[in-house]
C-alpha cells in the first residue's frame, strides 16, 4: 500500500503526459512564413556571384580589414570559453542589435544547453549513466555549442561593423569560413529585408554546420547506439524550457530525434515562432534580462533546485509531488562553472557545407506545431527520471540486504 501510494503522482503525472502527447502527435503543423519567389532570385544570383569569387580567390588589402578580421577572432574566443560566457554573449548582443532575433533564441537555447550540461552532475543522472558517458554526454554538448558559436558570432560581429561603418562587409565571411549560403543572406539582411529570411537561414546554416562536423562523426555514432544515451532520450530529459516567472507560466517544447538535421531545424523554427509571438517575448526577455545565467537550474526555479550539496540530501526517498517537492525538498542543479572545466578549444572546421545545387529553398521557412503545456512534459520527465533512479536504488538495496 505505501508504496503504491508513494508512486501515485508518477502513476497520474507520466500517463498524462503520455496521452496529452499522443493527442498533440496528430496535429497538422502550420506553415507560418515562406520565402518567395523574388527573395529565391535575388538569393540564386548572390550565391552564384559570391561563389565565384570565392573560387577566384581574394585577398585582404586593407589594414583596416585586417585588424577587423584580428579583433573578431579574439572576441571570439574570449567569449567561446563556455556555455557561461557563451550564453551571456548572445543576450549581450541581442541588447545592442535587437532586429537580429536569432541572437535572443540562441541565448534561450544556450541556457537550456548548460542545464542539460549540469543535468549530468545533478541529482539523478551521476546514479544512473556511467562516469565515461556522462564525460561523453557533456564533451558533445559543449562541442556542439562551441562549434555554433565559433561559425555563428563572427558573423554577428560583422553586422555590427557593417552597421557602424554604414557599408557591407560580408565578403569577410570566408575569412572566418562561414558558408556561402549565410552570406548571401546577411547580404539581403543588409539591404533591408526584414522578413523572418535571417533567422531561418540561420537555423538551417548552424544545424548543417553541427551535422556535417558533429553528428556524421564516428565519435557520435559510437555514442549515440550506446544505451546511457538511448536512456536519457527515452527519458525525455530534452525539454526546451523557456522560463517565465511565475514559473508555472514557462513555456517550451520537447526535442526529440536530434540525430536528425530536419528535425533540429523544424525545431528551432518553431522554437523561433513561439518565442517571438507578441505574449511570449516579453516575460521570456524579463527573465533572461533579471536572472543571470549559471546552469543551475535554481536560476528559474529556486524553490525545487538547489545549487549546492548542502541544500539538497541524497537519499532512496521519493522527492517529487505534483508540480512540486516533498516537504521543500530541493534536487541538486549546480553551477556549471563549479563541476565542469572548459573543455573544447577545436578543431573548428569549416562550415561551408552548401552548395548552389543543394535543394536547400524549401527549408527556408518558419512552421508551428502545436504542443501541449510543457509544464506537464516537464514534470513528466522529471518523474520518469525519479523513478528509474529510485528502482535502482532499491534494487542496490535488496542485493546488499541479501549479501549479494
Amino acid at each position: 500500500m505505501g508504496t503504491s501510494k508513494r508512486f501515485y503522482t508518477k502513476l497520474t503525472l507520466i500517463p498524462l503526459h503520455i496521452i496529452m502527447h499522443s493527442l498533440f502527435m496528430i496535429k497538422k503543423q502550420k506553415v507560418i512564413w515562406k520565402i518567395d519567389t523574388n527573395q529565391e532570385q535575388q538569393l540564386k544570383r548572390k550565391w552564384n556571384k559570391i561563389s565565384l569569387k570565392r573560387s577566384e580567390g581574394f585577398s585582404i588589402t586593407f589594414q583596416k580589414d585586417r585588424e577587423l578580421i584580428d579583433r573578431i577572432k579574439r572576441e571570439t574566443l574570449l567569449h567561446n570559453k563556455n556555455n557561461i560566457t557563451r550564453t551571456a554573449a548572445y543576450l549581450a548582443y541581442y541588447k545592442s542589435h535587437p532586429e537580429v532575433h536569432w541572437s535572443f533564441l540562441a541565448h534561450m537555447v544556450s541556457r537550456n544547453a548548460g542545464y542539460f550540461m549540469t543535468d549530468l552532475k545533478g541529482e539523478f543522472l551521476p546514479e544512473l549513466i556511467e562516469p565515461s558517458v556522462i564525460q561523453e554526454l557533456y564533451f558533445t554538448l559543449e562541442k556542439g555549442n562551441s562549434m555554433i558559436f565559433h561559425d555563428a558570432y563572427p558573423q554577428l560581429l560583422l553586422y555590427e561593423e557593417s552597421k557602424r561603418r554604414k557599408c557591407s562587409l560580408f565578403h569577410l565571411c570566408k575569412f572566418f569560413n562561414v558558408s556561402t549560403f549565410m552570406e548571401g543572406v546577411w547580404e539581403m539582411f543588409f539591404d533591408g529585408d526584414r522578413t523572418p529570411l535571417l533567422p531561418s537561414a540561420q537555423i538551417i546554416n548552424e544545424q548543417n554546420h553541427i551535422e556535417k562536423n558533429l553528428i556524421r562523426t564516428e565519435q557520435f555514432q559510437k555514442l549515440q547506439h550506446q544505451l546511457s544515451f538511448k536512456l536519457q532520450e527515452w527519458l525525455h530529459l530534452s525539454q526546451i524550457l523557456f522560463p517565465v516567472l511565475p514559473i508555472n507560466k514557462s513555456i517550451g517544447k520537447t526535442m526529440q530525434g536530434f540525430e536528425s538535421a530536419k528535425k533540429r531545424i523544424v525545431l528551432g523554427q518553431n522554437l523561433y515562432v513561439m518565442l517571438f509571438q507578441r505574449n511570449n517575448f516579453r516575460p521570456v526577455y524579463h527573465f533572461a534580462c533579471n536572472n543571470r545565467h549559471t546552469g543551475s537550474r535554481s536560476d528559474y526555479d529556486s524553490e525545487v533546485f538547489g545549487a549546492s550539496k548542502s541544500q539538497t540530501c541524497h537519499s532512496p526517498k521519493e522527492k517529487l509531488s505534483f508540480f512540486k517537492t516533498k516537504k521543500s525538498q530541493k534536487l541538486y542543479s549546480p553551477n556549471l562553472e563549479e563541476v565542469w572545466d572548459n573543455t573544447y578549444h577545436g578543431p573548428f572546421h569549416s562550415s561551408d557545407w552548401f552548395s548552389i545545387s543543394k535543394n536547400i529553398i524549401s527549408q527556408i521557412r518558419l512552421v508551428s506545431k502545436p504542443s501541449p503545456q510543457i509544464r506537464v512534459a516537464y514534470w513528466a520527465g522529471l518523474h520518469q527520471i525519479e523513478t528509474v533512479y529510485l528502482l535502482k536504488q532499491y534494487f542496490r538495496l535488496i542485493k546488499k540486504n541479501r549479501g549479494l
